[in-house]
């Protein structure tokens, strides 16, 4: 299953989507503000209720309704009050309608019926008048931003509601009823449109130990949900802001982490080459965080890693200068029992033992060779020469060399001119042909050098076994050899190949090595800037 990379700067982002809960909670803190408002609310509406119910206890004459003249002309002109909203019934009390005269300024509406339901008088309007205020940008912005979240999940206040209570008579529900059997009761109630809520509080009138009238309070909820709105508008704002700010400054602070560790891995890159040497330490962080730590682990990795690869470069010149001396006393040694009187059967065991030193002889010159190879290549001088001629004039002399070899060699019309050294050049090529040789098992060998674009290209191809598929980008390594199994009986430590691709690299070119398409044998290519 693939894995899904995600770079710091996206985890750390996915990790500011646990911000997004800001806004459910300020939902839910609305919300929980909303509930307060409503029972305080409730609870004002029943103060109302209890102080009007108060001064009407204990006064039956109030409840008589008596049509007088005076009463008449009372409720004439209580008809005329502001805020009433609906001409008053003959059965209004105008004593009542003085007392309660003074609420209907307020937003409430105040209803004192009896305990048939007949209504004595009435004050205020539920309808609250619209008073301009200034508006400031943020709320323009949360307005225009969250109108849709209003209309959707807060709901708006509005005042065009239709109030079927003002002209149809007082309300029944349950409130009245609870005041009618002497308990405060509140209740709340849809407007005939659904556009509002109707909050009210029903308390009783108590004439000695008889209920005897109702005083019921009411208020639409509009004002509890301007106020929500209001206060979901100002954390909305702050919300927001929060959220800007915060993405903002974790993307910033993922951008320069970020790019401190992409500076890290480059400079990592860049303090190995493509073989693995170091080429240089690695430039360590002052930084005390963990980024700081890792950049100083790596440079002290570095420097102890390009000890070890010193030491190992040096081992094969050490080894040859160390084992000249012991092998040029057994060769001598040998020569010496030669000389001397020898049964049959002990020469046989000489001339093992002269082929075992020879074979350590060549081994020294190999890698005396490589090393010798690397430390001048500093002081070879540069030249432009044809490539193609030094090609045709190995082949001619490894088919003297070697005339059981079927070599094949194809050049271009046109000289293939690089810049370098035509001796290492040569010394390439005998690498190849050498290699080639020996696979090959007296197959065909064909050599070639072409022009493509701005390149020489040189390919030996031979016919024989096939390179393991874990060990074409390896062997041009130095010590790597894929001899085993090949028939080959001579001593090999992996340093052709590794010769060939130390000229290439000097030659400021490439070399590798890969297998037939049609699987017949393998093909080594090397290329070199014209």
């Amino acid at each position: 299953m693939p894995r899904i990379g995600l770079s710091i700067r996206a985890q750390l982002l996915l990790v500011l989507t646990v911000f997004l809960t800001l806004p459910w909670l300020g939902y839910e803190y609305v919300r929980e503000l909303e509930r307060v408002l409503r029972d305080a609310q409730e609870r004002t509406l029943a103060g109302t209720a209890q102080a009007v119910a108060t001064a009407l206890h204990d006064r039956p004459r109030l409840f008589a309704n008596p049509p007088d003249p005076i009463g008449s002309f009372a409720r004439e002109r209580a008809n005329d009050q502001p805020g009433n909203g609906a001409t008053l019934p003959p059965s209004a009390s105008p004593e009542i309608a003085q007392i309660i005269e003074g609420l209907s300024r307020t937003t409430a509406r105040i209803w004192v019926i009896d305990r048939d339901g007949v209504v004595l008088a009435r004050a205020g309007s539920l309808a609250q008048l619209a008073v301009p205020t200034p508006e400031s940008w943020s709320s323009r912005l949360s307005r225009a931003t969250i109108g849709r979240l209003y209309a959707l999940v807060l709901g708006q206040p509005y005042e065009d509601f239709d109030d079927d209570a003002a002209t149809q008579g007082a309300p029944r529900g349950r409130d009245v009823e609870g005041a009618l059997a002497g308990i405060l009761t509140t209740d709340r109630r849809p407007t005939s449109d659904g556009k509002a809520m109707i909050v009210s509080a029903a308390h009783p009138v108590w004439v000695g130990d008889e209920v005897r009238g109702v005083v019921i309070a009411e208020q639409t909820g509009n004002a509890v949900l301007a106020q929500r709105n209001r206060a979901f508008e100002r954390l909305f704002n702050i919300v927001l802001a929060v959220l800007l700010v915060g993405s903002l400054a974790l993307t910033a602070y993922a951008t320069w982490l970020s790019s401190r560790i992409r500076r890290l891995r480059d400079d990592a890159e860049r303090a190995i080459d493509a073989e693995g040497r170091v080429r240089g330490p690695l430039a360590s962080s002052d930084a005390r965080d963990e980024i700081g730590d890792l950049s100083r682990s790596f440079s002290g990795v570095l420097a102890r890693l390009s000890e070890y690869a010193s030491y190992q470069e040096k081992m094969a010149s050490r080894l040859s200068h160390e084992l000249r001396t012991p092998i040029a006393v057994v060769r001598s040694s040998l020569d010496n029992l030669n000389a001397a009187s020898l049964p049959d059967d002990a020469r046989v065991y000489m001339a093992r033992a002269r082929e075992g030193i020879a074979r350590l002889t060549q081994i020294l010159t190999r890698m005396t060779e490589a090393a010798r190879l690397e430390q001048s290549l500093s002081d070879v001088a540069r030249e432009p020469f044809a490539l193609d001629e030094v090609v045709a004039s190995c082949v001619a002399g490894f088919r003297v060399a070697y005339p059981a070899a079927n070599i094949a060699c194809t050049t271009p019309t046109e000289p293939a001119i690089v810049e370098g050294s035509p001796d290492l050049a040569a010394q390439m090529l005998d690498k190849l042909l050498a290699n080639a040789v020996e696979f090959a098992g007296g197959g065909a060998i064909v050599v070639e050098v072409a022009r493509e674009g701005g390149n020489a290209v040189l390919t030996v191809a031979n016919d024989g076994p096939l390179l393991p598929a874990d060990m074409q980008d390896r062997l041009f390594e130095s010590m790597v050899s894929v001899r085993a199994g090949s028939g080959s009986t001579g001593p090999h430590l992996g340093l052709g190949l590794y010769i060939v691709r130390v000229i290439a690299q000097f030659h400021r070119g490439t070399a590798r090595a890969q297998n037939r398409a049609d699987g017949s044998g393998v093909v080594v290519t090397v290329t070199m800037p014209l």
